[in-house]
Formats: structure tokens, C-alpha cells, sequence
């Protein structure tokens, strides 16, 4: 014989289905946040917000102090003719590439030339000449061009501050599980090609 079930009952058992399944949904996201956040996973982690903090501190101070600078004769630039940029002269310094205006550089003064590096990684990053503007001469500071942190600054060290701000401000929200994926799968990565193409 079947059983009638009044619209209040109805309701309850919908409602006690309800909240079973919002209480397996919070059981299975209190296990997955656990999960994350402690063991070999939060320790990997760790490790992730570690390396990027040390390498954004690094080229922070790649960007802001300058190390060795070093005058340049004659063979040890090169105008690029196969890179052209409207209105700019390609210069090459072994595998650094600067690009003057051609107003600056036609008027350079002859054997001015220097490069200054990076105090800790030793990369190329600025190039320096007097100008002979009428009857004064100017110095003049080119930045490399082209897969450089000097002008991916300040963008490529707010997105090395996501892990360490992941591992500050961790919380059981949805934006939690997002950065520290991101900061996994696009941010470890990214910096590791960075350090690779630009600093070593």
C-alpha cells in the first residue's frame, strides 16, 4: 500500500535532502583544504612562495641597483639590421639589444659607449652614451629591450608577490584554491623561464 505524503512532509524530506548533500559538499571541501594546506602538498607550497619571493626580492634589486659598468670599444657593438623599429637604431652588445632614437644616436659622441650590469645576476641592462647636443654634451641611458625583467617591471614582480600572498591571507574561500593553483601552474613556471631566458 503506498504510503501519501502530506505537501509538509514533501517539503521536509526535500529539505532534509538538501542539507545532507550541503553537508557532504562542506565535508568533501573541509577534507580537500586540509589536504592543501598540510603535508607534502602545503610543503611544496612553502617551497613555491619561498623561491618566488626570493626571486622577486632579487630582481628588485637587479632593476634598482646598478652593478659593474663597462666602456666598450668599437667591436664590441654592432648595429642589428635584420631588428627594426620605427624611428630607432638596433644596437647589439653581445646578446643585448638596445634601441636608441635615431636622434639620440645620430648624434652620439664617438668611443662614449658603456654598458652597465646587474649586480647579482651580471645581465646587460643599460646602455650609456654622450649625445653632442650644440655645445653641450648630454649623457644618455638606454634600458635592454626585448624578454628583459627591466621592462617587465613592476608587472613581473606583482605576480610573483601571488604565492606569498596566497600563503598569508590563506583562507577556505574559493579565491584561496584559485591562487594557489595559478601560483602552481603559471606563476612557478613563468618565473623559472624569466630566470632562465633573462638572468642566466
Amino acid at each position: 500500500m503506498k504510503t501519501k505524503y502530506s505537501r509538509e512532509d514533501i517539503l521536509r524530506i526535500a529539505a532534509e535532502k538538501v542539507r545532507r548533500k550541503e553537508e557532504e559538499e562542506k565535508r568533501a571541501n573541509d577534507e580537500y583544504y586540509l589536504k592543501i594546506t598540510t603535508g607534502k602538498h602545503w610543503n611544496f607550497f612553502k617551497v613555491v612562495v619561498a623561491f618566488c619571493t626570493l626571486m622577486m626580492v632579487l630582481t628588485t634589486i637587479e632593476i634598482f641597483v646598478d652593478g659593474e659598468t663597462k666602456k666598450l670599444d668599437k667591436s664590441e657593438w654592432k648595429i642589428d639590421r635584420e631588428m627594426y623599429i620605427l624611428f630607432h637604431q638596433s644596437i647589439k652588445v653581445g646578446d643585448y639589444l638596445f634601441v636608441p632614437h635615431l636622434r639620440d644616436w645620430s648624434n652620439y659622441v664617438e668611443g662614449s659607449y658603456e654598458i652597465t650590469y646587474s649586480p647579482i645576476f651580471r645581465t646587460g641592462k643599460k646602455l650609456s652614451y654622450d649625445l653632442q647636443v650644440n655645445e653641450t654634451t648630454v649623457r644618455r641611458h638606454e634600458t635592454i629591450r626585448r624578454r628583459s625583467i627591466f621592462t617587465w617591471f613592476p608587472f613581473l614582480q606583482i605576480l610573483m608577490l601571488i604565492p606569498l600572498a596566497t600563503f598569508i591571507f590563506k583562507r577556505q574561500k574559493p579565491w584561496f584554491t584559485f591562487t594557489r593553483i595559478a601560483s602552481l601552474i603559471i606563476v612557478l613556471p613563468g618565473i623559472i623561464l624569466v630566470t632562465i631566458l633573462t638572468l642566466l
